[in-house]
């Protein structure tokens, strides 16, 4: 795992309105990802992180910009 990766992530999905636990699983499978796998190695549940912190993310930067 890439820790720099997952401070990042954690930082700024936090900053952009993601609940702290679901930033957290989403950072954990960003900081996981591998380039040279398929998906980037990405399980189906992993990819529901990722894709449940984006729509509180996007969810936060609309609310922001009203």
């Amino acid at each position: 795992m890439n820790l720099e990766v997952y401070k990042t992530s954690l930082q700024h999905l936090t900053a952009g309105g993601v609940p702290q636990d679901i930033a957290e699983k989403a950072s954990i499978v960003v900081a996981k990802d591998d380039p040279h796998k398929p998906d980037l190695g990405r399980s189906s549940e992993d990819q529901q992180a990722v894709n449940q912190a984006m729509e509180h993310y996007h969810r936060g930067q609309t609310n922001a910009q009203q």
